[in-house]
């Protein structure tokens, strides 16, 4: 089973290798090392030029992490996919680990618990949970799923089915897109024992930085959205998150209707009028 490791990266050559390298030291044998460079500025691009053949290097003009995404898993042969944002690592022996829980079949995706201390190691055994969650969301629920970026893992077959997603430079789609999609179209493992560490730093754009719940607020409505629209099993849920983000937000009424709006001209999808409408009407009653 060959896995691709697929690290996004936009001006964090600082963490760069201590990423890569986590990746290529792991003790399994047939993976690929896929680094996609988003537009760069600072010396990201000499780093990866330095690591030759040993990992398939994707440089592309700035587009936002899922245009990452997309860009990545074109580059990719393995029949598991994994997630790695540049400014975290691979914990010793996660590739090994995640393999053998996709020698089950019906193991569409594996979502795997982050640790914020960077020198765990992972030893014994690890704790699994499965997890169906596919009438959840096609009721219209929302599972959890407390898994970062870092943490995400999936099967080549299921991806093909979430990616390409929609990009935007200003207002990324979540993990969420790409979590709940998963989730809505197979069964998958949630790994309890953490086999990824995250840094946590001054610049986490979502993490911490100082406006994020505005931030959160549209990645939510841009989420929705576009998961409504994708999947139709998916349009109870993601109207309720895109309707959920606006009232969240700071906005007034007219500002919400304006950034729902904004949301939609964005979006590449036909049907995002009436996802915008059945939002705003919900959120009209949420704000009276």
């Amino acid at each position: 089973m060959k896995i691709s490791v697929l690290i996004n990266n936009f001006n964090y050559a600082r963490f760069l290798p201590a990423c890569i390298d986590s990746v290529l030291a792991q003790d399994y044998s047939d993976f690929e090392v896929i680094v996609v460079d988003d537009g760069s500025t600072d010396n990201s691009r000499e780093i990866i030029a330095g690591y030759d053949a040993r990992i398939i290097s994707v440089l592309k003009a700035n587009g936002g992490q899922a245009s990452s995404f997309n860009a990545g898993f074109s580059a990719s042969s393995g029949d598991v996919l994994c997630m790695l944002d540049s400014d975290d690592t691979f914990l010793p022996g996660k590739l090994k680990a995640i393999a053998s829980l996709y020698q089950n079949p019906n193991v569409d995706w594996v979502f795997d618990k982050v640790t914020t201390e960077e020198n765990l190691v992972s030893q014994g055994s690890i704790a699994t949970t499965a997890v169906d969650k596919r009438e959840t969301l096609r009721g219209g629920g929302f599972p959890s799923l407390p898994v970062p970026t870092s943490g995400l893992t999936f099967h080549r077959r299921i991806l093909s089915d979430i990616l390409p997603m929609p990009t935007a430079k200003d207002v990324v789609l979540s993990d969420n897109y790409l979590k709940f999609a998963a989730a809505y179209l197979g069964k998958g493992v949630i790994v309890e024992t953490p086999l990824t560490f995250q840094r946590i730093h001054n610049e986490n754009r979502y993490t911490n930085s100082p406006k994020a719940a505005n931030l959160r607020s549209k990645i939510m409505v841009a989420t929705g959205v576009a998961l409504a629209n994708r999947y139709d099993g998916l349009k109870k849920m993601g109207q309720s998150l895109a309707a959920g983000g606006l009232a969240r937000s700071n906005l007034t009424f007219v500002p919400l209707l304006s950034e729902a709006r904004r949301c939609a001209r964005d979006s590449k999808f036909s049907a995002i009028p009436f996802t915008v409408q059945v939002a705003m009407k919900r959120l009209a009653g949420i704000v009276r």
